[in-house]
């Protein structure tokens, strides 16, 4: 009798199967062109990384997704010719579960350790490990994580920022340095976010077993490793040469012996952009000086803890949260999660501050909203008993985008916050708030401003989210939101949210999002082609809000995005009040810049115009 297998595979295949993908590599001996590249046979573990590649730029934000192969003893190589379509579908339908699925290659796969990545050349297949129920869950994002910061000495460069300068911009005071003075970090920004639910804290000294390898001892959570690696070889390669010496210094096996989440600070000119790290694993890769800015170490440890981008129309261009953009900026912006992440990590349970509405409970809340700032902590001096999160929840099986709403109050650790500060904030995800999601802002309502999903969950009620009044000095907005019609008189009590713990398992596959209509807009007039070629990374600094839609027409992309009152829509080009309906679509022939001209779908810049592709 054959023994039971433990695992339940599950393939999913991005090449096409030939039979002679399946003969083995002994009776291929002429496979192995690149003398390179050996076979590699080994069992190893799915990663996708999140790359963000480029710097902030007006319009757009270079990002891309890669699978990943993670060996028993912590080398992570990419997998090569990896579509992103491909990856995103997978990971959609649950497939792929990045830090859980074992990824099976086939026979004819090849490794090149001198750039760090394996060419499958076959299908390539994931195996899940069998759960009770249909996902399987994380613990709950709390408790102490240790981290540890790695500096890196290499051929042709080293990393810019001495050991001690790096666990300053990490830790602040908690590293243990005696003239630590660095106010907002990523420990210091996480603790007061989570009302100290999650603490990251400095890898204990720890000194090495051999100084024959060069580097340090383990001192406030830093550590310098030497590498023979050159600059020039790339961040695949270091990073496996970071990983081997770090296990030959400290005498493990893995990395993760040493510490939860380790940073690897690369010397510059060894990656481009910014930084990436691995959905529900254990590393992150910044591009020297980056890794000492706070909204980027948050990012990359978001993806670590399982947390997807933050979008608005684009990928990344959420500012109300650190999963949006990253900033070149030291000891801030000081800002947390959108509310969609916010409900994902789970810090905010165990009050009645968690509302759901749905179409078959609670259909309705009239009365005050506020933030997560005003969390009822018993050492919040902000605290209030108002709801601070409200999901307005639909049936998963036919539409799995649920509707995440706040207040985003702009005070104390999210004084900071560069977009929908001291507005209503509605943001839209998948994964019923426990999974990894990508999330889209969808709206920002001032005073006097609603916004309606039509057919919501499926039926003929709309949901209506509007916004009666806001009091900035006490921090809430009087808010009435409602499956159908409101009743005058004040709903039932707010229900208790059930408790839920992030998993590690994505989303299920998006389907079209409800369609949404914009209520109390005022009448536009017809909006004239743009005037103005992108500009640079968006501003912290916020302008005055626009009074009119007329005046968000005329605002760039970068005035847009920091008016309160006004929303950016890439596709036409064009800024728009936010409670306002989309502005009309341009057409080819309208648009007079190259680089509109392409970013537009249907468009292509040929012969010094812009015509239909």
């Amino acid at each position: 009798m054959k023994p039971r297998h433990s695992f339940v595979i599950t393939a999913a295949l991005f090449f096409p199967v030939k039979a002679s993908l399946r003969r083995t590599v002994a009776n291929d001996r002429n496979r192995y062109r690149n003398p390179n590249e050996s076979a590699y046979t080994k069992q190893c573990k799915a990663l996708v990384s999140e790359i963000e590649e480029g710097p902030e730029k007006e319009g757009s934000v270079s990002w891309n997704q890669e699978l990943n192969c993670e060996t028993s003893g912590g080398e992570i190589f990419t997998i090569e010719d990896t579509p992103l379509e491909w990856i995103q579908s997978n990971l959609a339908s649950n497939t792929l579960i990045s830090g859980d699925s074992d990824l099976i290659l086939p026979i004819g796969a090849t490794v090149n350790h001198d750039i760090g990545k394996i060419k499958p050349n076959g299908p390539t297949e994931f195996r899940n490990r069998p759960v009770k129920g249909k996902r399987r869950k994380l613990a709950v994002v709390q408790g102490v994580r240790t981290v540890l910061v790695v500096r890196v000495r290499a051929s042709g460069g080293e990393t810019t920022q001495s050991m001690a300068a790096l666990a300053d911009s990490v830790f602040g005071a908690a590293s243990g340095l005696a003239n630590a003075n660095d106010p907002v970090n990523l420990r210091s920004q996480v603790l007061e976010c989570s009302y100290n639910k999650l603490e990251f804290v400095p890898l204990t000294d720890r000194t090495r077993v051999t100084q024959n390898f060069g580097g340090s001892d383990i001192v406030n959570g830093a550590v310098t490793v030497d590498v023979n690696t050159a600059v020039s070889e790339g961040h695949t390669v270091m990073r496996n040469a970071i990983t081997s010496q770090l296990k030959i210094m400290f005498d493990v096996s893995h990395p993760r012996q040493l510490a939860d989440h380790i940073m690897y600070c690369l010397p510059p000119g060894t990656m481009g952009g910014i930084a990436y790290a691995f959905i529900n694993g254990w590393m992150s890769v910044y591009n020297d000086s980056w890794c000492t800015f706070p909204s980027v170490q948050m990012h990359e440890m978001g993806h670590n803890l399982n947390l997807a981008h933050s979008n608005e129309a684009r990928a990344y261009n959420d500012q109300s949260g650190v999963m949006g953009y990253s900033y070149r900026q030291d000891d801030g912006p000081q800002m947390c999660f959108n509310a969609a992440k916010s409900w994902q990590l789970g810090w905010y349970e165990g009050t009645n501050q968690l509302i759901t509405i749905s179409t078959g409970g609670v259909r309705s809340y009239v009365g005050q909203l506020s933030g997560i700032v005003n969390y009822d902590h018993v050492n919040n001096p902000n605290r209030n008993s108002n709801p601070i999160l409200i999901k307005l929840n639909q049936n998963q099986k036919t539409n799995p985008d649920d509707y995440y709403i706040t207040f985003n109050s702009k005070r104390s650790f999210n004084s900071e916050t560069v977009e929908g500060g001291n507005q209503v904030t509605i943001v839209r995800a998948s994964g019923e708030g426990m999974h990894y999601a990508e999330s889209d802002l969808i709206s920002k309502l001032s005073a006097h401003r609603s916004y309606t999903i039509t057919n919501f969950d499926g039926t003929t009620d709309s949901a209506t989210i509007t916004v009666n009044e806001i009091s900035v000095s006490h921090s809430f907005a009087e808010v009435s939101i409602c499956i159908g019609d409101c009743d005058p008189a004040p709903t039932q009590s707010p229900t208790l949210a059930p408790s839920q713990s992030p998993t590690l398992a994505p989303s299920q596959s998006p389907t079209l999002a409800p369609s949404q209509t914009l209520t109390l807009a005022p009448s536009q007039s017809p909006i004239a082609a743009p005037t103005l070629v992108p500009s640079q990374l968006p501003s912290i600094a916020h302008t005055p809000a626009p009074s009119s839609i007329d005046s968000c027409s005329t605002l760039n992309r970068r005035e847009c995005k920091e008016s309160n009152d006004c929303i950016w829509y890439p596709t036409q080009w064009q800024c728009a009040l936010s409670s306002g309906p989309e502005p009309p679509y341009l057409p080819c022939s309208a648009i007079i810049w190259p680089r509109v001209c392409n970013f537009r779908k249907g468009c292509t810049w040929q012969q010094r115009e812009c015509t239909d592709e």
